[in-house]
């Protein structure tokens, strides 16, 4: 949780956050690419809210893995920095890394650790490149490794797509998903490799993730039913839930959210 007594800032509220789409060649295995400027002046606490993805982040101080979050991560990032990034889709990232994602949920973890020579080379580019072309060339590097990684199992992917489409506010979406995919409850705890935790976490944060699409997309609707269409149980549940996994209120969320919306 959030431990400061200073207002706490949704990460892609701080600054120019920036996304844009992945070359078509990579579509089926990366979400994004995207930048990130801090502003001048004293830093202020951020949340990066999770979002069941992994990326590859480089800045000033080279090349990192930032690992799958089960709640919002809070880093320090120095006032005027700028931040390159690769958002791997869920359930893609356990292949090209070749380790199970469970291994570096929450953490940030350097590049070389998983590729090696192949990353020093890589920050080298990167620190000479102009900033313009340093996502193209995170991109380059993901493409050559593409050829030699395989999808997600199928039952792994039956799972994310029946947990992205999911409405209701069942406790237990392991039955369900057991049920839906024709999967048992063992195979599906292979989701820790893939996603970095189980189904049922990747449940909330598949649930919260629509609540905050539904504050982008329509933020004049009342929270109660902003919340019943991400499906939680009611206005309570979204309630705890926003709190556990952003230290915000959902109010506060919507607020930023809307502000931002305005301001673009």
């Amino acid at each position: 949780m959030h431990g400061s007594l200073e207002p706490l800032t949704l990460a892609k509220q701080r600054g120019t956050y920036c996304e844009r789409a992945a070359p078509h060649a990579l579509a089926g295995h990366v979400e994004c690419l995207w930048s990130h400027q801090m502003p001048e002046g004293p830093p202020a606490p951020i949340a990066v809210v999770p979002d069941g993805c992994v990326d590859i982040l480089w800045s000033n101080r080279g090349l990192v893995v930032a690992g799958p979050d089960r709640t919002a991560a809070f880093p320090v990032i120095a006032p005027g920095a700028k931040v390159i990034g690769l958002r791997f889709r869920p359930g893609v990232a356990a292949s090209f890394l070749r380790t199970s994602l469970s291994e570096i949920t929450g953490q940030i973890v350097p590049l070389d650790a998983f590729w090696g020579k192949a990353a020093r080379e890589l920050d080298a580019k990167l620190q000479d490149a102009p900033d313009a072309i340093r996502a193209d060339i995170m991109a380059a590097a993901v493409l050559e490794r593409s050829p030699a990684v395989s999808p997600p199992p199928g039952d792994v992917a039956a799972a994310l797509a029946h947990l992205t489409q999911r409405r209701d506010s069942s406790d237990n979406p392991i039955s369900a998903l057991a049920a839906a995919t024709g999967t048992s409850e063992r195979t599906l705890r292979r989701c820790h490799e893939h996603f970095g935790y189980g189904a049922k976490t990747l449940d909330r944060i598949l649930r919260l993730q629509r609540f905050l699409g539904a504050c982008r997309g329509e933020p004049s609707v009342r929270l109660g039913i902003l919340a019943l269409d991400a499906g939680y149980a009611d206005q309570a549940h979204l309630s705890r839930e926003a709190r556990e996994l952003t230290s915000l209120s959902p109010a506060e969320i919507r607020r930023q959210l809307s502000a931002h919306r305005q301001a673009a």
